[in-house]
């Protein structure tokens, strides 16, 4: 059994420069008696535990150096150290093993040998704080009660002195080692827990940074599909017209625009990896909704936003996920349905949101869209559970409708207008292909 150097769980064991030989050695045996579910203290634990042990036994062989029986008391104490040698060596021996190999000499030499004030005793004490730094509990408890009634048998035969203060010193010995790997045990879960929770926050932030690229990539590449689509019809139609290239020149402008402003934003998002260090630039939020639908419906998509509420009082967080949303879900009508004609509908206050965004669908077989390919729906509802809110998407009296309601039980509350769009007679959903 030997007492755990502390070592770094969060990263690979550090190079040895700089650290003395002794520290070296611990910290080097650590990896290899981890793996039998010791715990780990400080290196200079098991430093002190060792030399505090040699310094007893040594102390009780100078004790018998006078007496002529220093050879004799030094071999019992060698015999005493075989464990704790093996310990250094990283040899694991059993505890059943350990005390009658490390206990026995040390009580023969006690009771063969006495001496006033006998200092020999005090390795025994390290003995079972050792054991109870590293064992089971019931294995520790038998181990302090042998050495015990051992020590108490000796005093009672008249072999020592002051038996019961020694007995008195054992028990406290162990109960020290006891409570030592009661709190490091705390300590390495405490610190497990950290890393986790730490490797957890990362992988969620890469998560997001990677919804925020994809976002941004879909969204980009949607409206300059509508831009250069526009421009090729223009430049494809027979009767050309000095207006037309103008036109598609102009939608040639605006998807080079988009394209521009996708890449700041593209390297705004992977500057949030630390990676940029310059300018930080607003997250946008529902403000900008009206500026998102006005740049599909340029780019030729068919699409109208009713809000209704105070949009500004919503948390910066709901707010970039309802506008992430709708930007995601017009970037899949504008890859899927591009014709449709479209609806966004926000209805938000500080306390509850909700978002509808529906387009209507052509007849026949259901669009990649309806069938929920792809990444945007998944990582559409995953913002949404991340906020504490609702997310379904799908096809309703041939409409494909996605919705959005923040928190989760919004609509108890809010109260959405999307069925009065319904009913409007300019804004109904018609059946034709799209």
């Amino acid at each position: 059994m030997i007492l755990l150097p502390r070592a770094d769980v969060a990263t690979p064991a550090p190079p040895y420069a700089g650290q003395v030989p002794v520290q070296t050695m611990i910290e080097k045996l650590s990896a290899r008696w981890e793996r039998h579910g010791y715990p780990r203290f400080v290196w200079w634990i098991p430093l002190v535990m060792y030399g505090s042990t040699a310094i007893a036994l040594l102390i009780g062989v100078a004790q018998r150096a006078g007496s002529g029986h220093a050879l004799a008391a030094a071999g019992l104490a060698l015999l005493s150290a075989v464990p704790w040698a093996l310990d250094a060596a990283a040899v694991r021996l059993r505890w059943w093993m350990t005390v009658p190999i490390a206990a026995v000499p040390v009580l023969v030499l006690m009771a063969a040998y006495p001496v006033s004030y006998d200092f020999a005793v005090f390795a025994l004490v390290m003995l079972v704080g050792h054991l109870g730094a590293l064992e089971k509990f019931a294995a520790s408890l038998a181990a302090t009660a042998l050495v015990g009634a051992a020590v108490a048998a000796l005093g009672m035969t008249g072999q020592i002195e002051a038996s019961a203060l020694w007995v008195a010193a054992v028990v406290v010995g162990w109960d020290i080692g006891f409570i030592m790997q009661y709190q490091q045990r705390r300590l390495d879960a405490q610190e497990s827990a950290a890393v986790t929770a730490q490797a957890q926050a990362v992988l969620e932030e890469h998560q997001r940074i990677a919804r925020e690229v994809h976002d941004v990539i879909a969204h980009s590449l949607s409206v300059t599909l509508l831009h250069v689509t526009a421009a090729r019809r223009m430049l494809e139609d027979d009767d050309l017209l000095p207006g037309d290239i103008r036109e598609a020149g102009e939608a040639l402008d605006d998807a080079e625009r988009v394209g521009r402003q996708a890449m700041a934003e593209i390297r705004h998002t992977v500057g949030l990896l630390g990676a940029d260090s310059g300018a930080v630039h607003p997250a946008p939020d529902l403000s900008e909704l009206p500026a998102l639908v006005s740049e599909f419906r340029a780019a030729g998509l068919d699409v109208v936003l009713d809000i209704s509420g105070t949009p500004e009082a919503v948390p910066q967080q709901a707010a970039l996920g309802l506008y992430r949303i709708a930007q995601e879900s017009l970037s899949n009508v504008a890859k899927h349905q591009p014709r449709a004609r479209t609806v966004v509908v926000l209805e938000a206050d500080a306390d509850c949101q909700e978002l509808q965004v529906w387009n209507t669908l052509p007849a026949g077989p259901a669009s990649p869209a309806a069938e929920g390919g792809g990444a945007g729906i998944p990582g559409m509802r995953q913002r949404a559970v991340l906020l504490g809110g609702a997310f379904s998407a799908g096809e309703r009296d041939g409409v494909w409708v996605v919705e959005a309601r923040l928190p989760g039980e919004a609509p108890s509350r809010c109260r959405l207008g999307l069925p009065k769009l319904l009913r409007a007679p300019s804004l109904r959903p018609t059946t034709g292909p799209a």
